[in-house]
């Protein structure tokens, strides 16, 4: 990546990394289901307000023979990664070591920053649910989201790649 930018102004490239995990709760879900969620990447930071976005998807394929239809119920959670939901964090990946605020939004950047943040259900945030039926006719669902980061304006951190790891966790219900 490569961008000018002022002087004043350390530039950063930021990148987040989602991993998958899976939470299977007391439904015995014979559907095979796969949930994924790419990275993002913030690119230059320059002190000002940026964000970022990339696709989120949940798939499931019925596996039970017969015509017997399957409904699968699920929420998709977000771990808190480095600080809260209040307000998640970014690390320097090397020294000096610092740090860069950020959130994660379910599928659209709230009009104020740190509301309705992707996360585990837990006070304000939000978690990703959805229900559908497979059937012999339509063995194979296929839900989308977004997910959306935003870093806002006014830090100014020293110049370098900040990272941060968050676990996305599939519950079926």
């Amino acid at each position: 990546m490569s961008a000018t930018h002022p002087p004043s102004r350390p530039r950063i490239a930021a990148a987040l990394a989602a991993l998958c995990s899976w939470l299977g709760g007391e439904t015995a879900l014979a559907a095979n289901c796969n949930l994924s969620i790419g990275s993002l990447s913030f690119g230059a930071y320059t002190g000002s307000q940026i964000s970022s976005t990339s696709s989120a998807g949940f798939s499931c394929t019925k596996t039970t023979p017969g015509n017997t239809p399957e409904r699968v119920d699920y929420t998709v959670s977000l771990s808190t990664g480095a600080g809260n939901y209040a307000q998640r964090t970014l690390v320097r990946t090397s020294p000096p070591a610092d740090t860069l605020p950020y959130n994660l939004y379910l599928n659209l950047l709230p009009p104020v920053l740190n509301t309705s943040v992707w996360g585990d259900g837990s006070g304000t945030t939000v978690r990703w649910t959805g229900s559908f039926n497979l059937t012999s006719g339509n063995p194979t669902r296929i839900d989308t989201a977004t997910l959306v980061g935003a870093i806002p304006s006014g830090s100014f951190p020293s110049a370098g790649s900040y990272q941060d790891t968050v676990v996305a966790t599939f519950t079926a219900l």
